[in-house]
């Protein structure tokens, strides 16, 4: 599996990515074209996206701040979706970091949200103590009041590092033009 680090929405693998991108996330949980381009010119973003054998597996896109990586958006191919690619792809950046990795999952309420949560536990993610809201990433939707929970590797986080990600996310990961 080959990771390419794209910064550009001219890309010729751009496009492909996006429409992964936007079949994966709800509209109010996805960026504006604009918004991802703002994104991407940024240092601090890494939008990398996962190929074999010129078939694109998926993508990860993560901040990354002086003492932990924040994964905004991560998603697989859905064709190749139950094929280990995921597990794989988060090993490879936990192998080549070595800050503490944070994340947002959906309140555990179902199944489907009780199986993600068990997919990243299993991966040696836990549970922080954290209700966290989730940003508004667009002006064009319904905004849900929905409530996130935040998982780190490979500890939790104490309420510095908690407030400092929360600045983080609403100064420069939601920053527009």
């Amino acid at each position: 599996m080959e990771a390419i680090r794209l910064t550009h929405t001219d890309d010729p693998l751009f496009a492909p990515v996006w429409e992964i991108y936007q079949h994966s996330f709800p509209l109010s949980e996805q960026r504006t074209l604009p918004h991802q381009q703002t994104a991407l010119r940024s240092s601090d973003f890494h939008f990398m996206i996962y190929q074999e054998k010129n078939i694109i597996i998926g993508f990860i896109g993560y901040w990354e701040f002086e003492d932990y990586l924040y994964i905004e958006h991560y998603a697989i191919n859905p064709a190749l979706r139950g094929g280990g690619y995921g597990s794989r792809i988060l090993r490879d950046l936990i192998r080549h970091t070595q800050r503490t990795i944070i994340l947002e999952i959906d309140e555990v309420k179902d199944e489907l949200s009780t199986r993600r949560l068990h997919f990243y536990q299993r991966l040696g993610f836990v549970m922080n103590p954290y209700l966290h809201p989730l940003h508004r990433y667009r002006e064009d939707t319904e905004h849900q009041d929905a409530t996130l929970h935040i998982l780190t590797y490979p500890q939790t986080i104490d309420a510095a590092t908690y407030e400092r990600f929360r600045r983080d996310l609403r100064d420069i990961v939601m920053k527009r033009d």
